[in-house]
């Protein structure tokens, strides 16, 4: 099998056990707004969890998720293992010395910094690249799930409304 494949496995994995925990600690009914934003929380910290918080965009995610959520609990618990690993890999990614490019180069190399998360922390640009491509891996294999999911969702809810109307 095939790393990206390996890479989607680890991510519906993980995105279905936050889901479970997102609907076990719901106790009263989210509104279309609320859906979203747990949705988009338990996508982004399966994605993150799936790397176990060995990369510096898998850190930041999660330490963003924290921040952000008003389900501190649950986010707890669906990182525990991944935020346990985080504290011993975490290294101190800043560099010493100049950092000498052209104009065009640097601005770019800044705009991929505020595009990767935790990339504002990485000075060494071939890790940043590292750092990116992975990410990259990561985020196709959350928008090719979700795409299937979302395909599916409409499949079977034309099913359902096909049936309803006979």
């Amino acid at each position: 099998m095939n790393t990206y494949n390996m890479v989607k496995q680890r991510f519906i994995k993980k995105w279905i056990n936050t889901l479970h925990m997102l609907d076990s600690s719901i106790e009263h009914p989210l509104n279309v707004t609320e859906r979203k934003n747990a949705i988009r929380l338990s996508s982004d910290l399966a994605i993150a969890a799936a790397r176990s918080g060995s990369t510096v965009w898998s850190r930041a995610l999660i330490s963003r998720s924290g921040n952000k959520t008003t389900n501190k609990p649950m986010a707890r618990r669906i990182l525990k293992k991944a935020r346990n690993r985080m504290k011993n890999r975490c290294r101190t990614l800043r560099r010493n010395g100049n950092f000498t490019a052209k104009v065009g180069v640097r601005k770019r190399t800044e705009l991929l910094k505020s595009l990767v998360p935790g990339g504002e922390l990485i000075d060494d640009k071939d890790y940043l690249i590292r750092e990116t491509l992975d990410y990259i891996v990561y985020l196709r294999a959350q928008v090719d799930v979700m795409r299937t999911v979302a395909a599916v969702d409409l499949v079977t809810g034309n099913l359902t409304n096909d049936r309803r109307n006979k």
